[in-house]
């Protein structure tokens, strides 16, 4: 999700080294596509795939958030995730990752009273397991675990018992970076893990980078087998967000019409009732001086320093989106953020292309307009109080 955990060392590293993950490739000739078949009203044919009724059902829509800890001055996801509990459907815990041994390892300020208080609220919470390490993904973690088939195994095994032995409803996988050559293995992983979690009647929710196109060489996003992805999981968390952000220059963090065209492809390769459209709720702050790190903030921060600097948010008409701009020390910055107003057309999306549900990356960052205005009346699974 290009989080932006522990910011400060990543942007050391991407002005140290080259993140060619997170950074635009040069896109690769694309390969002769076939005609593409289409259905009786003109519109490209739809993934299907078995589905758990008793995670999915008819036309459910759920409303699930990321939880973070605190970070110097961003903002965790504790109060928030209190005081807006009963609109939350679904809870995953950004508490975990592993080692090259495929060993589970606590990397949060794990609190379990936390979690089963969403439990006693009425919400799924899972267990969120990644591969962060010194502020960046491990593309070389993922692959050590995924290519090594008894490592894999092992890491399977390791993620079945902690769910069992923590009481948790399910994983959420957000593995990220992996790289291009294991593709296959990764999908084999989930698809390993899928079946193990059933057994034991637990959810699958996976983490995908966005994308519109399928590169299997792509840095970023072509490990990531949608398809394969879709049958391999309960739930997928489609990342739409970061169409600008670390690694680029400034522009939207995700414009309507991208995330339009991400789901669209998206529903052709994954059952779009377990399709989850990610909400982004943070800000970024481009400055001329460093114009691929910008600055990531919450809400709260973004309108904070838009006082301190004396302009007023402007809202872009054809991405519908906010910015402002301002020169601070004679460099200059343009900020683009994510209000109730900009999300509410990103939901009309989900509502139409009969998605799954939508997931708030971070809980804590956000508009707090958004509950009252856009999440209370979204999602069907329980009553909204």
């Amino acid at each position: 999700m290009k989080r932006f955990l522990t910011f400060s060392i990543i942007a050391v590293l991407v002005l140290g080294l080259n993140l060619t993950g997170c950074n635009p490739v040069q896109e690769p000739t694309p390969p002769t596509q076939p005609q593409k078949q289409m259905t009786e009203n003109g519109q490209p044919p739809q993934a299907e795939a078995d589905t758990r009724q008793d995670v999915l059902g008819t036309e459910k829509r759920i409303v699930m958030g990321f939880y973070t800890d605190p970070e110097g001055s961003t903002p965790g996801s504790k109060e928030s995730m209190m005081k807006n509990i009963k609109m939350l459907d679904e809870v995953s815990f950004f508490w975990y990752t592993f080692d090259e041994n495929g060993k589970i390892v606590t990397s949060g300020k794990k609190d379990l009273s936390i979690k089963e208080t969403a439990q006693k609220n009425g919400a799924k919470a899972y267990a969120l397991i990644h591969n962060m390490r010194g502020g960046g993904f491990d593309a070389n973690l993922a692959h050590k675990v995924l290519a090594n088939s008894s490592v894999r195994s092992a890491f399977v095994n390791n993620l079945v018992n902690l769910t069992i032995n923590e009481k948790w409803d399910g994983l959420a996988i957000d593995i990220e970076k992996t790289p291009p050559g294991d593709r296959n293995n990764y999908s084999a992983f989930l698809d390993e893990l899928h079946k193990a979690l059933k057994a034991k009647d637990k959810v699958l929710n996976v983490s995908i980078p966005a994308k519109y196109i399928d590169y299997p060489s792509d840095l970023w996003s072509g490990a990531y087998d949608y398809a394969a992805i879709g049958k391999a999981s309960d739930q997928v968390v489609l990342m739409t967000y970061d169409e600008h952000g670390l690694g680029t220059t400034q522009g939207p963090i995700a414009s309507h019409a991208w995330v339009n065209k991400v789901i669209s492809y998206a529903v052709g390769k994954i059952p779009k009732e377990k399709i989850v459209m990610g909400l982004p709720v943070y800000s970024f702050d481009w400055g001329s001086s460093k114009p691929t790190v910008p600055d990531y903030l919450s809400y709260a921060q973004t309108i904070e320093r838009a006082k301190k600097q004396g302009v007023q948010v402007q809202f872009d008409e054809e991405h519908k989106v906010p910015h402002y701009a301002y020169t601070a020390n004679g460099i200059r910055h343009e900020v683009y953020l994510e209000n109730a107003k900009s999300l509410q057309p990103k939901m009309e999306y989900a509502k139409e292309h009969k998605l799954h549900g939508v997931a708030v990356w971070r809980i804590g960052m956000e508009d707090p307009d958004i509950w009252d205005s856009l999440i209370k009346t979204y999602g069907t699974n329980k009553n909204k109080q």
